[in-house]
């Protein structure tokens, strides 16, 4: 089962973004878009999973958000799902990290 995080934001990660991330902690790693870039998946020069963003979407309620966050932060505009898989949950949080940095976000975990 894989860890579930929420990177929340004012801006949606873009694919140069992720790719810049993927490239400071994974220099040989690589960015695999499917339906159209609504998930993408950050693997290692070896092809093993780091993490999975999935199309950010714009908060409509930020009660019920804050809700479903174990440490929400005080203002967001956009959640995006990510999810690492167990066996690479601390490459996966470092990435998603250094992801949210550059964009100005944070991440948390969903309760």
């Amino acid at each position: 089962m894989p860890i579930e995080l929420v990177l929340l934001s004012e801006v949606a990660p873009s694919d140069e973004a992720v790719a810049r991330a993927i490239a400071g902690t994974h220099p040989e790693g690589q960015l695999i878009s499917f339906e159209g870039g609504a998930v993408r998946h950050a693997v290692d020069g070896d092809g093993a999973s780091l993490l999975t963003l999935f199309e950010s979407q714009p908060i409509v309620d930020a009660t019920s958000a804050a809700a479903a966050l174990a440490h929400p932060p005080a203002a967001f505009g956009l959640w995006t799902e990510v999810t690492v898989r167990r066996g690479a949950a601390q490459q996966g949080r470092e990435l998603a990290e250094r992801l949210a940095s550059a964009i100005g976000g944070s991440v948390t975990e969903r309760v």
